[in-house]
Parts: C-alpha cells; structure tokens; sequence
C-alpha cells in the first residue's frame, strides 16, 4: 500500500504545476457577462472566512470516505428583480488536467426562499439515480462518482487545491424537457439572461500523507 502512496506522490509532484485554471470556472461563462461583480454574500460561518482550510470531514479523508457539505449561508442579491431559484456549484480549480475544472456538486432548483444549504438537503432522494433529486427536492448534475456531491479530494503530492462555492441567482426558474438528463453546459446556458446575483466562498485542502 506505500508504494502506492509514493507513486500517487510522485506523479502529483510531476503534475504539480498545472493547475490555476481560474478563467474555466463558471462565473466567466457568457451567462455572467452582465454582472462581472459579487453582489450577495455566501458564508460557511462553521469553518471560517473565504480561504480557509476544510475540515478533514469535507474531504475525502473523511470517516466515508466521500466527504460533506460544508454548511453554507447566503443573502439575497442586491438586485431590483425577484429571485426565482438558486443554483449552487462546487468547482476544483486545480486539478492536474490541462484546461479543465472539475464539479464536486451542482445543485439547481433551489427555491427562492432557500437562504442556507446542509448535507442534509443534499442527500440523494430514494430514486435519486434517475430522478436526479435531493430529499430537498433540489435538482443536481451527478459528478464524477455520480452523486450530487462529494468532498475535496486533491491528488497526494499535488499540494493545496480551492474548491469553489458559487451560489447564483436567478430572474427565471430553469426548464428542461428533460430536467433528469440536464448536464452543466445546458445549464450554463441556459443562465443566460437569468443572472441577477452571485458569491463565492472558497474552502482549501491538501491531502496529507497517509498514516
């Protein structure tokens, strides 16, 4: 088992300088072109201020192996139009592939009177595989486990990775005529012309070497 652990070293420490893919994040998709600023706040008041370091237990060195939610909180936009939903994004914005950013959870439908999110509300609903629903009734975007989210993760040797919280407001809700199937660039476009409002809040991890 060490063996694999120095080989996984090895080739995060070959692979360490790419990384920093920060124009591939969301918030520089067309579908924010009109409002280049933040003009909400988002909060894990339980961890700290932006930049702060995940606690074990929203990583996948947590006791499942998969990793929590941080606990969030958010205000309304400053804006003169009513929000109809929230769309909630984790993003990875260095992992060791060229050109690429990899979500951890993407949540949309979130109702307008929703102003915190929990691990709670992201458990996947009984028939979550093809509903694509959380028991709060959230739609989401599986990610690379097929969940609706999972923990930082960075590769052993790759050094520190920022995983992204963005929440965004909407003008309209999103429709689909097949909202299970929805993938993240139809929702990125479809947020075109819908963007009233947005934060971010950003959790660190670097993975530490295995006892």
């Amino acid at each position: 088992m060490a063996i694999l652990h120095y080989f996984e070293f090895l080739l995060g420490r070959l692979l360490y300088p790419i990384r920093g893919h920060d124009s591939r994040q969301i918030i520089h998709c067309p579908a924010f072109k009109d409002l280049a600023q933040p003009n909400m706040t988002l909060e894990a008041t339980d961890i700290g201020p932006s930049g702060s370091k995940l606690p074990l237990s929203c990583t996948c060195k947590a006791e499942d192996g998969r990793g929590a939610l941080p606990k969030l909180c958010w205000t309304a936009p400053n804006s003169r139009e009513e929000v109809k939903e929230y769309v909630l994004l984790c993003e990875d914005l260095d992992p060791p592939i060229p050109f690429i950013v990899f979500h951890h959870g993407l949540l949309w439908a979130i109702p307008a009177s929703t102003n915190k999110a929990e691990p709670k509300d992201i458990a996947p609903g009984e028939h979550a595989k093809i509903s694509r629903q959380t028991v709060a009734g959230w739609r989401f975007v599986p990610n690379v486990r097929g969940t609706p989210y999972v923990g930082a993760g960075a590769p052993l040797g790759h050094g520190k990775h920022r995983y992204v919280f963005t929440i965004i407001a909407l003008s309209e809700s999103l429709k689909f005529q097949a909202p299970e199937t929805a993938s993240k660039k139809e929702i990125k476009r479809a947020m075109e012309g819908k963007v009233i409002g947005w934060a971010q809040w950003t959790g660190v991890f670097e993975k530490p070497w295995p006892h």
